[in-house]
């Protein structure tokens, strides 16, 4: 995999750079973006498509505004993003105009990826920038965050690019060497060079850093890491601070930790059901339709139904619950609660009789329906 990233093959690379990464003591750095801008460079003449995630809105803002707080309410946040993304966006066609590089400038919340036209339509933006050969750089929209439509960190965001965009590489960097195989401050730890699969035990034993101007730690980073490995797309985290990062990964040296993909890609609609929609209510289900979904790839049937929760109606996207509350799969349902609630548990003949209309034999077709991997199944 690290002669992959060294072969002349073109790829599509998703590059996502930290607070930290273009900062010093706090401070944003004209050197450090200047830096990881000439390398960039020479990836993309090299033919390759790349697409820039950036953290530092807040940072910027901070710093044109003099303020040096140690904790930061959610609005002055938001207000500190609003400052600093003009001049964050400024910094960076100043630097990418020297090299006679086009950029475009993308802002993005939960809610582009949610709804699936915007999120379609965001695909087709970033692939007509890749044809006219510009660079987009992309950041959560941090001026209106919200909890219910936030990423909760660009770490996130980056793995949702990295599967809409069914990507060759994410590379996370971050002021971190690579994944450690024991606590990082212990002068016998080692960064592992390559990880085959993120146990639950390494996302317990992830160091949560809790940095003033990141949100996301190295617990955070290794759930996305995991999300973007899921859906086909190798990640390699690294220093970004390191000397010539860019030009030694890509030279194939063994630097930072390679994180390496499940070997079948999830298709691309499953991959919004899984990871980039909300849910609007839950579906429990029976022993039997849980083993039917899970074992033979069945489409959900009303038979299998024990009760519906929520306020969704049909074409909504909907978690399916087994009879221990465990979400196991997430799917577009073709009834709405309250008709769900009058149709469970009987066979789908007698849905027109109870209903008076039936849209279709399934609740949830199985081509509309996802299975959420172990690790990320959540008790609900």
């Amino acid at each position: 995999m690290r002669n992959a990233l060294a072969s002349p093959k073109k790829k599509r690379i998703i590059v996502k750079i930290g607070s930290h990464v273009l900062s010093e003591s706090g401070r944003f750095t004209h050197e450090a973006v200047q830096r990881l801008a000439d390398q960039l460079i020479e990836v993309t003449v090299a033919g390759n498509e790349v697409l820039l995630i950036t953290s530092g809105a807040i940072l910027m803002g901070r710093n044109i505004m003099g303020l040096d707080l140690d904790l930061y309410p959610q609005n002055l946040r938001q207000s500190l993003a609003a400052v600093g993304q003009v001049s964050l966006i400024h910094e960076y066609q100043n630097i990418f105009d020297r090299l006679e590089q086009p950029i475009g400038q993308i802002l993005l919340n939960l809610e582009d990826f949610n709804n699936r036209r915007r999120y379609l339509s965001l695909k087709e933006t970033i692939l007509g920038l890749f044809k006219l050969k510009v660079l987009p750089i992309l950041n959560e929209n941090d001026c209106i965050h919200t909890e219910d439509f936030s990423f909760g960190d660009n770490d996130n965001l980056a793995a949702q690019v990295a599967g809409m965009l069914d990507a060759d590489l994410l590379l996370i960097l971050s002021t971190v060497d690579g994944l450690y195989d024991g606590d990082p401050r212990h002068p016998d730890s080692r960064v592992l060079p390559t990880v085959e699969t993120i146990t639950p035990r390494m996302l317990e034993d992830a160091l949560s850093k809790g940095q003033l101007l990141s949100t996301g730690g190295m617990a955070a980073k290794l759930q996305a890491i995991d999300k973007a490995l899921h859906f086909g797309v190798p990640v390699v985290l690294a220093n970004g601070e390191a000397p010539d990062i860019l030009r030694r990964l890509f030279a194939g040296e063994e630097i930072g930790t390679l994180f390496l993909p499940e070997t079948k890609r999830m298709p691309l609609k499953k991959r919004w059901l899984a990871y980039s929609t909300k849910v609007k209510g839950q579906v429990v289900v029976d022993d039997g339709a849980y083993r039917a979904i899970m074992e033979r790839n069945a489409s959900l049937l009303s038979k299998g139904v024990v009760d519906s929760q929520g306020d969704f109606e049909a074409q909504d996207v909907v978690a399916i619950v087994n009879a221990r509350g465990q979400e196991f799969a997430r799917g577009i349902t073709h009834y709405g609660c309250e008709d769900l609630k009058k149709i469970a548990g009987l066979s789908s003949s007698e849905i027109e009789k109870t209903l008076g209309v039936k849209y279709f034999d399934e609740v949830v077709h199985r081509e509309e329906l996802v299975l959420l991997p172990t690790r990320t199944r959540k008790e609900t």
